[in-house]
């Protein structure tokens, strides 16, 4: 078994384990992760408009 077979059997692995954890999700749950996706992608664009400054 080579590294390329063992990472690629890993990320199937972790892909496939995410996108269970995903669909386990209730509405509650998927309202929690959405606020933190938009806070990450909030604090990403406000990290990238202030390259102008350095």
């Amino acid at each position: 078994m080579g590294i390329s077979s063992a990472i690629s059997g890993w990320f199937k692995t972790v892909l496939h384990e995410t996108w269970t954890w995903f669909a386990m999700l209730d509405h509650q749950e998927w309202f929690v992760v959405l606020g933190m996706v938009a806070a990450f992608g909030f604090l990403c664009m406000r990290g990238f408009g202030s390259i102008d400054r350095v």
